[in-house]
């Protein structure tokens, strides 16, 4: 995808991230300009989550999903969660626990699911950049504390 187009439908979906929205969510957006959105996930008696999306060639790719620690690194452990969303890895491209979970671009470059075409999905309403922040999201809430 052309970069301008790129970033023209990363900003036209961004701008639903409002501080009232994040806000709400407990979410702490520490960078929002395309091609990076990152951002902690903070609640009441949970450990907060921090993410990076990287949105580069969105929506062509579904942006990558890194978990990190609160500092910003990566995370190199996540323990087991019923949603199964986080995956323990190692991922075979990036070595890391990564989000496996249509959506994320590391599910749809692991092996396993390489035949679960982005394409097929990637105009649905759930599949927008706020669409999979909220899966995310609630994965995560879903989780152990």
């Amino acid at each position: 995808m052309h970069p301008a187009a790129s970033q023209a439908l990363f900003d036209e979906e961004a701008k639903h991230l409002s501080p009232a929205l994040c806000a709400r969510r407990g979410w702490i957006m520490h960078t929002l300009e395309y091609p990076v959105i990152n951002v902690s996930f903070t609640a009441s008696g949970r450990t907060p989550l921090r993410l990076t999306l990287r949105c580069d060639n969105w929506n062509d790719l579904p942006p990558s999903i890194r978990l990190e620690n609160a500092d910003g690194t990566p995370l190199q452990n996540v323990t087991p969660n019923p949603s199964g969303v986080f995956h323990a890895g190692p991922h075979n491209l990036t070595n890391l626990p990564f989000v496996c979970m249509r959506g994320a671009r590391e599910y749809h470059t692991h092996p396993s699911h390489v035949a679960d075409l982005w394409d097929g999905i990637r105009s649905g309403s759930s599949y927008t950049i706020g669409g999979i922040m909220t899966q995310v999201w609630n994965a995560w809430l879903k989780g152990s504390g």
